[in-house]
């Protein structure tokens, strides 16, 4: 027993050595050359990329955020696949530990038809029950980097599921906020366009009268007439708009469409809430930053970990493998005296296993995984490639939308302008009221304008701050692991 147990022994250590000898890739995953500056941003200090709702100074959209980031189906849904990852990755690396198993058995013997049974004294006995129990250990050594190669595949399982969590609450947030400022559009669409039919139709029935007066003609009582009509016809797409709005905050919060509480339903129905709007002027973050904070290239990278564990494990396929098996086993006798009973017997066996002719198959797998991983890679890169891009997209849309709103207001002053005049020329006699209308449509025109300017202007922030991966805070940043 001392000869096998030194053997053994010898063996482990020799595994040990071997262990060592690292099969990974050698290769990590590099992003592409990054531009210093974005092209449409001035180069300013950062604005901070999380808890970028609150900087719109609107409790409602604070609170529909907030809420949803805690209740939302889409990121519990993707804390649960963490969990799972973890639970994955704990079986992954621990199928390398010691396995131990506890085992016992009995055996019972009787003489029958003036039959005998040995004793160990040498006598004869007619009935024997003998039982038996130990236990067996057995471990597969993780030679040539097997352990190396299942922990990073497992840390590389964790980090995608901690980056789908992150990408989870980065396009919660900012769906969310959308919907929020779609609601608020609709609404403060919705009551200009109210006004606007009011102006519509006094402006046809002023016409209507001039034409029946003999002072105006029967087609500029019909187009006034088509006027209201035409202006009354985009009510419906607006309420529609508001309740599509209302149904995807409840949706995101995981609510069923018409069972928010009282008190949410009351703000959420006001009418005279304005759109929100977020003065942003700057980038949230560097170019070189992005790939910091941005979830998808967090992904990529934990795929291109996950790749190249796949390779190790093909490689190691290529290499022996050491098993080393034991047990310890004592009986004892609960009936009679036989023969044979009350030893313990300990044995240890060393097994080395490699292949020999089953090399091209696993040569061809080794093929197939460095492309795969090559391909992972690839993919890395591409994905920075595809970020810079939608960032550097995003941030031209929230220029030219900065531009688009102070147009869209500069032409809504001069239209209250007109607007003042004309009502003043009224109260004077020297302006009619259907021209008094008329600037009353333009100046609501222009409020329509500058409403949708607003919220294209908003819009394009939230996109902003989605290309740029911001979210709510964390402390732990997803290209950390997390103990498992």
């Amino acid at each position: 027993m001392k000869s096998a147990v030194s053997r053994g022994f010898a063996a482990a250590c020799a595994g040990l050595a071997l262990a060592a000898c690292s099969t990974m890739p050698g290769e990590r995953p590099l992003s592409p050359t990054l531009p210093e500056n974005w092209t449409d941003a001035p180069a300013d200090v950062a604005q901070p990329v999380t808890d970028w709702w609150r900087l719109f100074d609107d409790p409602a959209l604070v609170s529909l955020v907030d809420q949803a980031l805690v209740e939302g189906p889409s990121v519990q849904q993707a804390l649960l696949r963490v969990r799972e990852a973890r639970a994955l990755s704990y079986s992954t690396v621990t199928q390398y530990l010691p396995e131990l198993t506890a085992t016992g058995q009995g055996q019972y013997q009787r003489a029958v038809e003036n039959g005998a049974l040995p004793a160990a004294g040498g006598g004869t006995e007619r009935e024997q029950m003998t039982g038996s129990y130990g236990v067996q250990a057995s471990w597969e050594i993780p030679l040539f980097s097997r352990i190396e190669a299942a922990v990073v595949g497992a840390r590389g399982n964790t980090r995608v599921a901690l980056a789908d969590v992150r990408a989870a609450q980065v396009a919660l947030a900012a769906d969310v906020a959308q919907a929020y400022v779609d609601l608020r559009a609709a609404q403060a669409s919705r009551a200009a366009l109210d006004r606007s039919v009011q102006t519509a139709d006094e402006l046809a029935r002023i016409l209507e009268l001039s034409y029946r007066a003999g002072i105006a003609s029967e087609a500029d009582a019909a187009d006034a007439r088509r006027l209201a009509e035409s202006t009354r016809a985009r009510l419906p797409g607006l309420v529609i708009e508001q309740r599509r709005a209302e149904n995807v905050l409840a949706v995101l919060r995981g609510l069923a469409p018409g069972t928010e509480a009282a008190d949410v339903r009351a703000v959420l129905s006001a009418q005279n809430a304005p759109v929100p709007t977020l003065d942003l002027t700057q980038a949230p973050a560097a170019p070189a930053d992005l790939v910091r904070l941005r979830p998808d290239v967090a992904r990529a990278e934990a795929q291109a970990l996950i790749a190249a564990a796949a390779v190790s494990v093909a490689r190691n396929d290529l290499l022996p493998r050491l098993n080393l098996t034991g047990a310890i086993l004592a009986s004892d006798a609960m009936i009679g005296d036989p023969v044979g009973v009350g030893a313990t017997f300990a044995t240890g066996t060393p097994l080395i296993t490699m292949p020999l002719f089953d090399w091209g198959q696993r040569f061809a797998r080794i093929r197939e995984r460095d492309a795969q991983f090559d391909q992972a890679l690839l993919q890395y890169r591409q994905v920075v490639t595809q970020a810079v891009a939608e960032a550097s997209n995003a941030l031209t849309a929230l220029d030219q939308g900065r531009l688009r709103l102070d147009s869209a207001r500069r032409a809504e002053t001069a239209a209250e302008t007109t607007a003042r005049g004309s009502r003043a020329a009224y109260a004077a006699g020297i302006q009619s009221l259907a021209d008094r209308l008329r600037s009353e449509q333009q100046l609501i025109d222009a409020n329509l304008t500058r409403i949708d300017a607003e919220a294209q202007a908003t819009r394009a922030a939230i996109a902003t701050y989605r290309a740029f991966g911001g979210g709510p805070s964390f402390e732990t940043p997803l290209r950390e692991v997390p103990s498992q």
